[in-house]
């Protein structure tokens, strides 16, 4: 098959559409994945998840559940005030780093409610990161060899090392191949910081790599 373009392939996405136009976000979003993946690997993840293939008849995506929700609270402790990860990037809420409008908080923004910050939380999980690891692992949530479990820990572990550390990461490589196993194992050596350049081990991190492991297998 030949490599489709991307004005075939937002030509594409729009004829799916019932009123035939894209939203920004959804633009947005698929540049996003394109910097992860091919347009005809997209196309074909998009189909998969949203029911758009020939023989489909229901879309395939997954969400986030109350449980992933809870240990998602649990591991970003509320800060209603701006603060500097252990990154030493600007952060507020339960762990976000940017606002639904994609502008990144700074030192100046006002301190935010533990409900905005519920709400700002589960608003990027719906627009960039489970979106992300529903096309990311559309074969094998169309197989049905993704369990909700470990729907819930990829999300986990992609809220903390971002879309694009989990689509380079061998986590992605051992489940795509088939090894849950050696993919929850590929968990644990996401537990450094960066500190002075370097990159440092983290207690917390390891307990958090291990509690997402236990969730994946389960």
């Amino acid at each position: 098959m030949n490599e489709m373009n991307e004005t075939q392939f937002f030509d594409w996405m729009r004829s799916h559409q019932e009123n035939k136009k894209l939203s920004q976000d959804m633009v947005d979003g698929a540049h996003q994945m394109l910097a992860l993946m091919s347009t005809n690997e997209l196309k074909v993840a998009l189909g998969k998840v949203n029911g758009w293939e020939t023989q489909a008849t229901s879309a395939l995506a997954m969400n986030f559940s109350t449980k992933g929700n809870e240990a998602l609270k649990e591991y970003e402790e509320f800060v209603g005030t701006p603060y500097l990860d252990s990154a030493k990037v600007w952060t507020i809420g339960y762990g976000s780093t940017y606002y639904e409008n994609r502008r990144s908080v700074s030192p100046t923004d006002k301190p935010i409610t533990e409900a905005r910050a519920a709400e700002l939380k589960n608003n990027l999980i719906n627009m960039d990161f489970a979106p992300a690891v529903n096309l990311m692992f559309a074969e094998q949530i169309a197989a049905g060899k993704m369990t909700q479990n470990m729907f819930d820990a990829l999300i986990l572990l992609s809220y903390n090392i971002g879309v694009r550390g989990l689509a380079g990461s061998s986590v992605a490589r051992h489940l795509k191949a088939g090894n849950k196993l050696a993919a929850a194992n590929a968990f644990r050596p996401w537990n450094k910081i960066k500190k002075n350049g370097r990159l440092v081990f983290s207690q917390g991190l390891a307990n958090r790599r291990e509690k997402e492991r236990t969730m994946f297998l389960a």
